[in-house]
């Protein structure tokens, strides 16, 4: 239903005006006002769709009412029919378009008239809410994919930092185990060859303890970009899991197989076959569930 306010000071103009909208076949709820004063805050009050407004009215005449509105910002969008029997020269055409009028005629009213230019304007009012309805859509999208890709933005060079960072460390331990290494092996010249030997062992097993920490730490720098949520799903769903065991998740979410796994780990095939039974048990998986594709889902 359409609200139309009728602005007219004269009871038979008004009762005119309103009963041939009424007579057109709309549905519109027709309310009025007896002067500019009124109309004002009747305006801001019911927020019509339309007004018909009487040029010369008392406290305050049409021209001004129609300014006061279209300064309004809550009521500036509203269309407003100027409706006058004296002021009918081009001028005064001029002076309503000035004030805001979007449309004008004259009185005595004629019924054919005044139902079309109603049915216009309410048309035209209705084909510029819809646009800016769609304009403010356009409007809104466009800023979530500026904001999407700043975001996108923001946490690529977040992971760069990180990445950087984690390179940046690497290379510092790195030092610190050659330099450790190269002290380590300057005083193997002091030791009995037996000595040597045991030492010798045991700088191998440190090496390679280390730089198979180094590579999990940088593979999980990687893997967490990718899946960012795993981790914190995993650990909601399966608290208990050792450390090793989230390292063994994380392979099989990225559908690594057993030899993989070992090469990566450094493991025997049996190692790395005895913990993928123990996880099972752990995930609470029956035989016939496929450990690889029930991580893939989480």
């Amino acid at each position: 239903m359409k609200k139309i306010l009728i602005v007219e000071d004269e009871p038979a103009h008004l009762k005119t005006i309103a009963q041939y909208l009424l007579s057109d076949g709309k549905d519109y709820e027709i309310i009025s006002a007896g002067n500019g004063i009124n109309a004002i805050e009747i305006t801001r009050a019911e927020m019509p769709d339309l007004i018909v407004m009487d040029w010369e009215l008392p406290v305050m005449n049409g021209i001004e009412v129609t300014k006061r509105i279209k300064t309004d910002a809550q009521t500036f969008a509203i269309p407003i029919i100027m409706c006058t029997g004296v002021m009918l020269t081009s001028n005064d055409l001029q002076t309503a378009f000035d004030a805001g009028a979007i449309d004008y005629i004259r009185k005595p009213v004629d019924r054919i008239e005044l139902t079309a230019r109603v049915r216009s304007m309410l048309m035209l009012a209705d084909y510029f809410s819809k646009k800016n309805i769609a304009e403010n859509k356009i409007i809104s999208l466009t800023q979530e994919l500026q904001e999407n890709e700043i975001n996108r933005l923001n946490a690529e060079i977040e992971f760069k930092n990180k990445e950087i960072t984690a390179k940046a460390m690497f290379l510092i331990q790195k030092d610190e185990l050659i330099n450790k290494s190269i002290e380590k092996l300057s005083n193997l010249s002091k030791s009995t060859h037996s000595e040597i030997l045991i030492r010798v062992k045991e700088l191998i097993t440190e090496l390679k303890v280390n730089l198979k920490d180094e590579r999990w730490r940088e593979f999980e720098t990687y893997f967490e970009k990718v899946h960012e949520a795993f981790y914190s799903n995993l650990n909601k769903k399966f608290p208990d899991l050792t450390p090793n065991e989230k390292k063994l998740c994380a392979f099989l979410k990225l559908n690594l197989s057993t030899k993989e796994i070992c090469a990566l780990t450094q493991q025997s095939l049996k190692s790395v076959e005895i913990a993928r039974t123990r996880l099972r048990q752990k995930l609470n998986l029956v035989s016939t569930d496929n450990l690889t594709t029930f991580i893939s889902s989480i």
